[in-house]
């Protein structure tokens, strides 16, 4: 019955779980694995991008991007959709068994981190998560200081390791007599092996102590406030309100039966990472079914809510297979690409990782999201928004011939004692010296007419049309089918 029980939960949670891809940045890991792949090294500094800093790249997520790529070959991007799903389930099939059993708190952990849960490193790291715990508490120190040194090529999520080993590991029992209190204590002599070694383990990285510094580094520039990235934002309870609901129950848990201090601190820890950055949210819920206890639930009430559960999951979900159109400019890309026009391209940073993927090497992307390579670029990005000198100035130094732009809000303007809207396409890219050429409900792609023959631009220019005027790119966006032609 159990095993018929976690085989149900796996069907459920797989086929609940099937949805688009979404992640922005899953494109750039599957370049950069490709890059691996064919040159048989990690890169020094990124090859990718005009706009990165010449810098030495501390790439510690390698590893998941050479197993993405030969995944992404042997199946293809569709075929990464069904992975996806069968990875989740694998993931809370396993935080299941690893939690007891407590069908109730892994479906609700499951239906919080369905917000978040992607094909990412992160993703990974989650079950990653999972399986420290459970090693930490059985003291498997060989076992714990592998599965530390694999974490660590992944996500550098794996700094957490020493730190869930010294708070889970169970003291020896032996006594000793180290004075607390007035009284004799128990050494702690079994935390230490375990936590020293998945230190020790932490270095085994193509980058040693840069490897481990690199996420804390990444971490005080992310908070510095000098760009804004969806996921080092804090996580908001009107957003994600299961997360907030989780972090209840916990309380409320602890707070109803007494439990070890270093569960307990292990759970704050958790907690407040994934309150503090989004990012940090499927770390939480593939620890909270381990680290909180329920009282004795009746098996029809745990039952029926998570069915409840599985079936908001599945409704609140998008099951279609592929690349989310809505997130990435498919069809646009597509038209960029039959019209063979060459040149660097400017794109805002969501859309880099998949420019890198579609075009590499033939045209380079100008950014992408890994933030910590553009620390130069940022502040002069977000200075030449504003100015039109420095807008200009910056296409010229990264000498811009394309563009593949996001839908913005329209801009004011004043013309005397006159307020009006402008598209900002018109702004930014005004037609007398860049010509529209493709468009989809994600992006908008330019050519600078200077930069290539009328008859070039003739062929392909999309004429009379402003995609961004009114509501285009949120709601009604023009069908590629009928594009006005010259």
């Amino acid at each position: 019955m159990r095993r018929l029980v976690l085989v149900a939960i796996f069907i459920a949670i797989a086929l609940a779980s099937i949805g688009p891809i979404r992640n922005y940045d899953l494109f750039w890991h599957l370049a950069t694995g490709r890059w691996i792949v064919e040159h048989r090294a990690l890169p020094l500094h990124d090859p990718f991008t005009t706009a990165s800093d010449r810098t030495p790249w501390i790439n510690g997520e390698w590893l998941f991007e050479v197993v993405s790529y030969g995944l992404e070959r042997a199946a293809g991007i569709t075929g990464l959709t069904w992975i996806r799903a069968l990875f989740i389930a694998a993931l809370f099939a396993a935080i299941y068994v690893f939690a007891e059993r407590d069908l109730l708190l892994t479906a609700l952990a499951w239906a919080g981190a369905m917000a978040t849960l992607d094909l990412r490193p992160s993703s990974v790291a989650a079950l990653f998560v999972a399986i420290a715990i459970a090693l930490a508490r059985s003291n498997k120190v060989l076992l714990y200081a592998v599965l530390i040194v694999v974490w660590i090529n992944v996500h550098p999520s794996a700094i957490l390791a020493p730190a869930i080993a010294f708070l889970l590991t169970k003291e020896s029992g032996r006594p000793g007599r180290l004075p607390v209190g007035g009284q004799d204590a128990r050494i702690p002599s079994r935390r230490w092996p375990i936590t020293v070694a998945s230190a020790v383990a932490l270095l085994v990285n193509p980058y040693g102590i840069y490897g481990v510094l690199a996420p804390l580094k990444l971490t005080l520039f992310a908070t510095g406030g000098e760009f804004v990235n969806a996921e080092w934002l804090p996580s908001s309870p009107l957003v994600f309100p299961l997360l907030y609901v989780t972090v209840i129950v916990a309380a409320v848990a602890f707070a109803y039966k007494h439990e070890d201090v270093g569960k307990i601190l292990l759970t704050i820890l958790f907690a407040y990472l994934a309150i503090r950055h989004v990012r940090n949210q499927p770390l939480w819920f593939a620890a909270f079914p381990m680290l909180v206890s329920l009282p004795k639930i009746r098996p029809a009430i745990a039952y029926a809510s998570s069915a409840v559960l599985a079936l908001f999951v599945a409704f609140t979900t998008d099951h279609h297979l592929g690349v989310s159109d809505r997130r990435f400019p498919l069809h646009a890309v597509a038209r960029l690409k039959a019209a063979a026009f060459k040149g660097h391209i400017y794109n805002p940073d969501q859309f880099g990782g998949f420019l890198i993927w579609s075009f590499y090497p033939e045209r380079r992307a100008l950014t992408d999201g890994r933030n910590e390579l553009y620390r130069a670029f940022i502040p002069e990005y977000a200075a030449a928004r504003g100015d039109q000198r420095a807008w200009l100035a910056l296409l010229r130094k990264y000498r811009i011939d394309l563009a593949v732009d996001e839908y913005r809000a329209p801009l004011d303007v004043i013309s005397g004692r006159e307020r009006s809207k402008m598209p900002a396409s018109l702004a930014y890219w005004p037609r007398r010296d860049w010509a529209l050429v493709a468009y989809d409900r994600a992006a908008m792609v330019f050519s600078r007419r200077a930069a290539f023959s009328a008859n070039e631009i003739a062929k392909w220019e999309i004429r009379g049309v402003v995609p961004d005027a009114g509501t285009a790119g949120s709601v009604g966006w023009p069908s590629l089918g009928h594009e006005s032609r010259p």
